[in-house]
């Protein structure tokens, strides 16, 4: 492990995020459907969604993450609302850029580049999906690395006494 818990903090960055995000589109999507737990619309459909949002989401979930620990640590805050905030900011305006760029890029019928093909074209299904799903996707995301953040800080900041 890491010494300020990186690892874990981007790990569940990737895990959380990308599952609270393909989460909200999906239930957005649901729409008035019955839910049944073996079609597409019930925890099978979830699971390959969540699936294919850990794939197209894994860039833009790690780059997202970094911006907030540098932000957060910048601007001093410290409290759990503070980044349930910032995240629920900072996500929208970086789902919209990425989308922007991936709908930009592909315009008039060009095919994209690999590369930002995964960067952006998941950021372009949630912008079409509807840019206020990634407002409490963010807020969770932020505020499960908050806690991440805060355990590995306290846990290098406490003195240790040796005997």
């Amino acid at each position: 492990m890491t010494r300020r818990g990186s690892l874990a903090y981007y790990l569940a960055a990737w895990i959380c995020g990308c599952f609270f995000i393909s989460a909200a589109v999906w239930l957005k999507d649901l729409g008035n459907k019955p839910v049944q737990l073996v079609t597409p619309t019930g925890a099978v459909g979830l699971t390959f969604f969540y699936f294919y949002g850990l794939l197209l989401g894994a860039i833009a979930a790690l780059v997202g993450a970094f911006l907030l620990r540098r932000l957060m640590t910048l601007a001093h805050w410290e409290q759990g609302w503070q980044w349930a905030l910032a995240g629920a900011i900072l996500q929208p305006f970086l789902i919209g850029a990425l989308g922007a760029w991936w709908r930009h890029a592909t315009w008039p019928a060009q095919p994209a580049p690999r590369w930002l093909s995964l960067l952006a074209y998941g950021p372009w299904i949630v912008l079409s999906a509807g840019l206020w799903l990634a407002i409490p996707a963010g807020a969770a995301t932020a505020f499960v690395l908050y806690r991440i953040h805060r355990a590995f800080t306290q846990q290098w900041e406490t003195p240790t006494e040796s005997k």
